[in-house]
């Protein structure tokens, strides 16, 4: 049976670590360990990733060989301890665009070693081979598997919120910059100039300084805004909106988006690339730019005006788990033993 180690530092709750206890969830008939390096990690998924395969610091599997390394972060060459790892091939898993200069893409000679990188959007792969053409050779685009069936049960789960009778928001997003945040602050600046009766409701950290500070930019609408903070169950939260709203800089993939479409919810996005992958603009959801923030308030009669007409668009909504977990088992099965 085939070992497969996938790695990543466990420090933090984000797409990537969902994107990892999804995989290990569903993929069969291999010898999974998931490693992690900080050895003051207090990830909550530990024990969930504890459910379904080995889960170790890496320092731990020093011993073992693996056939495969999947490193799901861009990160691993700052890592001692991954120098003695023992692999037959390594692949990176890239889920996030976040300080590319000091990545593994300001190495050639690492970026080289890799036997290859498994992108999770059309848009991702797109921009790395324009970036580093040397790499389209070695560059493979499979999305993200989601647990659609807890997504859908989450979703079920009772829980009491002060609604609006007009219009409902939900955002998941750590509370960031790039999270578009001063973007948010647009929108609700001219729902407000509107007379929109509106709610909003944000689930994610604001335990810093800087997020405190964006947070600030919302004190004028304290009757609007309500801040829950991170929780391990945001479905039934996102379930009773009219949209979930991610106007972020970049993603590589929209894992917010997809989730609010599996419960029947339409998603207002930024334009970063792989939104047209999720979104299909005035059709089932609402795509904005990321630039002209003065256009936000063209689009608020289209958002308020239209909200049944896109709830009912993603009411059958679909997402192919089966055909991206049939990709990953190519992959894997393409080397031989």
């Amino acid at each position: 049976m085939k070992k497969i180690l996938i790695f990543k530092p466990l420090i933090s709750v984000g797409g990537a670590e969902v994107a990892m206890l999804n995989l290990v969830k569903f993929l069969k008939g291999y010898e999974i360990y998931v490693g992690y390096s900080d050895f003051e990690s207090q990830n909550p998924m530990i024990e969930e990733f504890s459910e379904y395969v080995k889960v170790n610091h890496i320092s731990n599997l020093l011993d073992f060989e693996f056939d495969f390394l999947i490193l799901a972060t861009t990160h691993y060459h700052t890592i001692p301890e991954f120098r003695n790892l023992k692999y037959k091939y390594k692949y990176l898993w890239f889920h996030y665009f976040s300080d590319l200069n000091k990545s593994v893409f300001t190495n050639l000679d690492e970026l080289n070693n890799l036997d290859g990188i498994i992108s999770v959007s059309n848009a991702t792969t797109r921009k790395i081979i324009n970036i580093f053409p040397f790499l389209e050779e070695k560059i493979i685009t499979i999305y993200n598997l989601i647990d659609c069936n807890r997504v859908l049960h989450d979703s079920t789960v009772p829980i009491e919120l002060e609604l609006s009778n007009e219009l409902n928001l939900v955002t998941t997003a750590r509370i960031s910059v790039e999270k578009g945040f001063y973007r948010m602050a647009m929108l609700a600046k001219f729902l407000k100039k509107a007379n929109i009766n509106f709610k909003w409701f944000i689930i994610g950290d604001a335990d810093d300084e800087k997020a405190q500070h964006l947070k600030s930019l919302f004190d004028e609408y304290k009757d609007n805004f309500i801040w829950i903070g991170f929780i391990d169950n945001p479905h039934n939260i996102v379930k009773q909106c009219d949209y979930s709203v991610l106007l972020c800089d970049e993603e590589t993939w929209g894992l917010v988006l997809t989730e609010a479409m599996i419960v029947g919810v339409p998603c207002i996005s930024t334009d970063f690339e792989a939104a047209y992958e999720q979104i299909e603009n005035r059709k089932n959801g609402i795509i904005l730019s990321r630039y002209r923030l003065d256009c936000y308030e063209d689009e608020i009669d289209e958002i308020v005006s239209n909200k049944n007409k896109y709830k009912e668009a993603v009411t059958n909504y679909k997402y192919d788990n089966d055909k991206i977990l049939n990709q990953w088992y190519i992959f894997l099965n393409q080397k031989e033993d």
